[in-house]
Order: structure tokens, then sequence, then C-alpha cells
């Protein structure tokens, strides 16, 4: 199944969406895209959440964690400082490329799982993935939005006012 990720800032803050080759949205990716260390969501076309990724450890080796709804968690590790490769738990996926030439793949001992290449379309930087298995798409979305985290211009966040009527003061 190919998959697109768009990065743009095309009134969709916050967010990446994943569009079919047909132009139709199928996920969203979500978080704050600027940084590494927040968790990221995966949400249907109805912002229902799919799954999610979030950092779980750095030392020697840095960890991410991949939450998907009613599947085992998987981690991504990574030894601090190299960029490939890196390897994908429960899955037993080895990822290796580069995120700087935009451009890596899954693999399974010989197999190719999947592969990610960056371009450019008309709407500006799209990450397109083709994506072998259809149980492995929340998994595969999720790394390449941390992949993007990397690589990618972040996206903004719309900014909220709140009410600053609200105070703790009892007296």
């Amino acid at each position: 199944m190919k998959l697109i990720l768009l990065f743009n800032q095309q009134k969709n803050y916050g967010q990446i969406p994943v569009v079919d080759p047909a132009g139709q949205t199928q996920f969203f990716i979500q978080g704050k895209l600027h940084n590494s260390n927040h968790t990221l969501f995966l949400t249907d076309i109805n912002h229902n959440e799919i799954g999610r990724l979030y950092q779980d450890g750095r030392s020697i080796l840095t960890s991410y964690t991949i939450d998907i709804i009613d599947y085992d968690l998987a981690q991504v590790k990574q030894v601090t400082n190299v960029e490939f490769p890196m390897f994908l738990t429960k899955k037993n996926y080895l990822i290796t490329g580069s995120t700087k030439k935009g451009s890596y793949e899954f693999r399974s001992t010989f197999k190719k799982i999947a592969s990610c290449e960056s371009m450019i379309i008309d709407s500006g930087l799209a990450l397109v993935c083709d994506i072998k298995k259809y149980q492995d798409i929340p998994y595969i979305l999720l790394v390449a939005g941390l992949f993007s985290q990397w690589s990618a211009t972040p996206l903004e966040l719309p900014k909220f006012k709140f009410n600053n009527q609200l105070s703790t003061d009892c007296n």
C-alpha cells in the first residue's frame, strides 16, 4: 500500500495528513512535531487514536516505544549519535538508509517490508511510503513521523488563548 505524508502548512496545523495516491486522507500524525521528546499520535480520519510513539529512554541506546491499540508494544532502538541502523523490536525490522537523504527501508532479514522516500510535489515536501503488509502501516507511519521530526521543517501548532480570570488565590 502506498501512503504519502504531506509536510505543508495548509489548514492542518500541528498534524501531518497521510493520503493515498488518489489524494484521499487516510490518517493524521499529530503532536508537537518540532521536538522528538514529545509524543506523536496516529489517528484515523475521524481523529480516533490508532497508536502513539514516545521516547522512553536515552543513554547509550535511545529508545522510542510504539503503542498501537490492540497490538503489542514495540520499540525503536538506536545507538545514540549514530544515524542508522535502527531496530524495531517485536517486528524484528532493521531500518536502514538516511533520513538526511530522505530515503530509508524497513527490512526483515533479506526481505524489504517497506520503503520511504522524500520527494517534492506541487503542495511541498512529501514522504512516500510503500508498505507491503497492512498490519505494519501504523508502525511504519509513526517511525516515519519520528524521522520527519529530525529532517523536515517543523509545523506550527495553533496558539490558544486561555481565560486568565481563573485564580488559585483563596483570599
